[in-house]
């Protein structure tokens, strides 16, 4: 589903993987959006699921939040949570400038996420 500034996709490649991919702005606009689809990752039981913000261009506060809840949904689980967010990507600034990307485990791209 999108909407004008951002897009929000769920698949699932192989058995007990989730990737949920985001695109475009992430901002007030649309946070509740993207709030549904991480309570649907949520609810899934697989055990890594992988975050894929290489093509986002803006993330907000709301969903460094998001990010947030999901990490510690996942470590209270016992889940694997990884971020795909490239050193050039946009979303990795607000993870390094507000030192959250300490709590997470950051690959560069898809692939290198999906091997972990």
């Amino acid at each position: 589903m999108s909407t004008s500034e951002g897009s929000f996709s769920l698949v699932s490649p192989k058995p007990g993987v989730l990737v949920f991919s985001v695109a475009g702005d992430v901002d007030i606009d649309n946070s509740d959006l993207a709030q549904e689809w991480a309570e649907q990752v949520r609810l899934n039981d697989g055990e890594l699921t992988v975050v894929d913000l290489s093509e986002s261009t803006f993330i907000s506060s709301d969903f460094l939040n998001i990010l947030l809840g999901l990490r510690q949904d996942h470590e209270d689980r016992g889940r694997i949570l990884i971020l795909v967010a490239s050193r050039h990507a946009a979303a990795r600034a607000p993870l390094v400038t507000t030192g959250l990307s300490k709590f997470f485990t950051i690959a560069p791209d898809l692939a290198s996420a999906l091997s972990c």
